[in-house]
């Protein structure tokens, strides 16, 4: 796709933005810009359910740009998203982008990690970060395809979107993988730790599918 540079403006006085359109794609700016790529125009209202954790455009800064930005993230084209005369334009990204949503804190990472289909470049949620490993979780929406009536008794199954189970990832020296799904794919990881880990679990109740109880086990792996 071919990328059109926009601009974008934060007026001095927050929270309040604007933005006019000018010749040809630009957004006229005072100050600073942020590149965007030609995105689509609004959904489709045929799908059902959202393709988006949070569907608000929210104020959020962008690493290498000045000032705030109101964007907001879709999970199904992994995605960052800017919102223009009804047409959303996708935020160019770039090699360890972070996104960050100033109301909740919420960081997202433009990263290279390992997932189900190999190393894949996208977008992960900062949990908790630490001097030897970090915690990332991928949030993902799938587009299920519309279902036609098998018969005239049957009714149609329209398209629609539907939430993935969150996946979550650590980062270690050597990249962002998985995060292991149990204590013996947990000590295959560290193997040098295996005695503070198995005392760890055995003195603490921890669920590998729990994020809090990830962010606790965080914390401790980076105490040893």
């Amino acid at each position: 796709m071919k990328k059109i540079l926009l601009h974008t403006i934060l007026l001095v006085s927050l929270p309040t933005f604007a933005q006019q359109i000018g010749n040809g794609m630009s957004i006229i700016t005072a100050k600073q810009r942020l590149d965007l790529s030609k995105g689509y125009e609004v959904d489709d209202k045929s799908i059902e359910g959202s393709p988006y954790f949070t569907t608000t455009f929210l104020p959020a800064t962008v690493t290498g740009y000045e000032g705030m930005f109101l964007l907001r993230y879709n999970a199904y084209k992994d995605e960052m998203e800017f919102q223009s005369e009804g047409k959303i334009l996708f935020v160019i990204k770039s090699d360890s982008m972070e996104v960050n949503f100033t109301n909740s804190n919420k960081k997202y990472k433009y990263t290279l990690y390992n997932s189900d289909k190999g190393n894949v470049k996208g977008f992960l949620v900062s949990i908790a970060t630490g001097k030897k490993v970090s915690l990332f979780k991928r949030e993902k929406v799938k587009l299920i395809p519309k279902v036609e009536a098998a018969n005239s008794y049957a009714s149609e199954v329209p398209a629609h979107y539907e939430f993935q189970r969150e996946a979550f990832f650590i980062k270690k020296e050597d990249g962002i993988v998985p995060f292991p799904k149990n204590k013996k794919e947990l000590i295959k990881m560290f193997p040098d730790k295996e005695s503070q880990i198995v005392d760890f679990l055995k003195n603490n109740s921890v669920s590998f599918s729990k994020e809090s109880d990830l962010v606790t086990l965080t914390t401790f792996l980076n105490s040893i």
